[in-house]
């Protein structure tokens, strides 16, 4: 009795504070701490802010136009440079602040109950885990649709032109944009609400000048979204909601994966139907309806968050009707059916994320590129070995993923060169290069990995994976050769 006395007089914004730092706690013992796993976006932008805080050059500008996850791991770069870690802290604290702002929302615009139930299904999720682990874009858009939503109703609360408010909320449209082509709901929402149900004429002028400014010099300094792969299958993305890759079998997931998003799809088309007039009705709804209909044309891991968003926030309401004249089973049966299956599942795939990790298994890509890495660690220590005695080869390395490459080799990293006109060309643009890495079944490289494949004796193929391929170019005139014709 005194410690339910106790518990009770504890307000219930400090329980959730208190939830959030039980689960945050949890989930850092989750995390890789190696440098495998990561987005590639995510790389580049963690490589810029350790260069900014060294002050030391770097490669990494040449990796095209990172995206504004720079600004927000600039406090991790000055504090702890290099340490990747404490930007998978970071994003968890925004993650737990992007929980509670759609929990608030969610208790306001239809229960507690309903806000509670989803928020805790979702940052369960191995969905979030996988991207918190990546330091993928998907966490980071869902907090700037979370923050992008309040910042909307605050300052309409309190309109005051070119305040800090509308600043921020042009910083959220500018943010969003540059993680991913879904980003661009917010914008677009942010627009056709101002649009439709302006404050008065000037607040409505500012806010679509603004607006507009920001998406399009945003869109033109990124030159769109590099690294992002176009067009994958949105079934097998959601059937990762509840089987993601490491969850089963690697020569059983395509069909479990396939049959378990066909679900997830049907579903999610269901709570789209029956709940459509509620999703239009709200700016987050709109924000989430938008930011899966744009993401759609990636059908990635990002994408299917937004949609799993939609299926909790949403889906859920549908359960959870009152109904006096029902009994509790008639009343929360399913409910508590649905909750018990997608816990279940969502805990059992956590536990073989960190299972997975704790064994040390990589993704195809990744096993490429650590293979690459032990050979430059490999290099630096017969170079200690040698004490400066016998010169030896400095690697750099050209690699489809740069930024993911530097962080695990610690050496020069370079972008794939462009496929020349005929092999011997290409041989010159590599000068300076010793590695290549790359997967040659990409379309993109095509042209690329037929120009190396005629060059003959100057390419060694060191390293062959299912991820890809790692060759050895042999710069020197006798091993070079002729190009094969």
């Amino acid at each position: 009795m005194n410690n339910n006395k106790l518990m009770s007089r504890i307000p219930t914004h400090y329980r959730g504070y208190f939830a959030l730092a039980l689960w945050a706690s949890l989930t850092l013992l989750l995390l890789r701490h190696d440098p495998y796993g990561l987005n590639e976006g995510a790389a580049k932008a963690l490589l810029l802010t350790w260069s900014i805080a060294d002050q030391v050059a770097s490669s990494v500008v040449t990796f095209g136009t990172p995206d504004l996850r720079t600004l927000l791991f600039l406090p991790t770069g000055f504090l702890w440079t290099g340490n990747i870690f404490a930007a998978k802290v970071l994003t968890i604290l925004l993650l737990a602040m992007t929980a509670w702002l759609l929990y608030c929302w969610k208790r306001q615009s239809t229960d507690a109950e309903s806000a509670l139930l989803a928020t805790g299904l979702l940052i369960i999720s191995p969905a979030v885990l996988t991207q918190i682990d990546a330091l993928a874009p998907g966490v980071y858009l869902l907090a700037a649709f979370a923050t992008g939503a309040w910042i909307d109703k605050t300052y309409r609360a309190n309109p005051k032109s070119f305040g800090g408010w509308y600043f921020a909320q042009l910083f959220i449209c500018a943010f969003s944009v540059s993680l991913h082509p879904a980003g661009l709901a917010y914008p677009l929402i942010l627009l056709w609400s101002w649009r439709t149900e302006p404050l008065d004429l000037k607040q409505q002028k500012y806010f679509l000048i603004g607006i507009s400014f920001t998406v399009l010099l945003m869109l033109i300094i990124s030159m769109g979204w590099a690294g992002l792969e176009w067009l994958q299958n949105p079934i097998a993305s959601l059937g990762e909601i509840l089987l993601p890759n490491h969850a089963i079998h690697a020569d059983d997931g395509a069909s479990y994966r396939i049959a378990t998003g066909i679900v997830m799809l049907l579903l999610l088309a269901f709570v789209i139907i029956k709940q459509w007039r509620s999703i239009l009705a709200e700016f987050i709804g709109r924000t989430f309806l938008g930011a899966l209909a744009i993401g759609l044309l990636l059908g990635d891991q990002a994408w299917s968050l937004i949609g799993l968003c939609i299926i909790l926030y949403y889906g859920l309401p549908l359960l959870l009707r009152n109904n006096q004249s029902a009994g509790f089973v008639q009343q929360r049966g399913a409910a508590l059916l649905l909750i018990l299956v997608f816990s279940t599942l969502f805990m059992h795939a956590d536990r073989n994320h960190y299972e997975m990790h704790k064994n040390g298994a990589l993704s195809a890509q990744d096993d490429l590129i650590k293979a690459m890495a032990e050979k430059a660690e490999d290099a630096r220590r017969a170079a200690q070995d040698e004490g400066g005695n016998r010169k030896i080869e400095r690697i750099r390395v050209a690699s489809q993923w740069p930024s993911r490459t530097m962080i695990a080799c610690k050496c020069d990293t370079l972008p794939l060169p462009p496929a020349a006109k005929d092999p011997s060309a290409q041989l010159n643009m590599l000068h300076g290069i010793t590695h290549l890495l790359l997967d040659p079944k990409k379309t993109e490289n095509l042209a690329l990995a037929r120009n190396l494949s005629l060059l003959g004796n100057a390419m060694e193929t060191t390293s062959l994976q299912p991820g890809g391929v790692i060759l050895h170019i042999q710069h020197s005139n006798e091993n070079a050769g002729t190009p094969e014709k």
